[in-house]
């Protein structure tokens, strides 16, 4: 079984600043904003069309952003 990828027009609405901040808040950063060295990872990516939501995301430092995106280069994931 194939994964269909994201169109570049998909990723684009998906990474949509206000669409982050909506997010943000959701998960409880009412400025919308992330504090210095963490960042929101989409557990299903947009590439695949996860989608940013507050239940496809979760907010991680970013030393286990690079980890977790180096471990699916490394199983062909991403």
């Amino acid at each position: 079984m194939s994964k269909k990828k994201a169109t570049v027009a998909q990723k684009k609405k998906e990474r949509n600043p206000s669409k982050v901040k909506k997010v943000l808040k959701d998960k409880g950063y009412p400025k919308g904003k992330l504090s210095k060295g963490k960042v929101l990872h989409h557990i299903k990516p947009v590439s695949e069309k996860g989608k940013t939501t507050k239940k496809n995301t979760k907010v991680i430092t970013e030393k286990k952003h690079k980890q977790i995106h180096k471990n699916r280069r490394k199983r062909g994931k991403v």
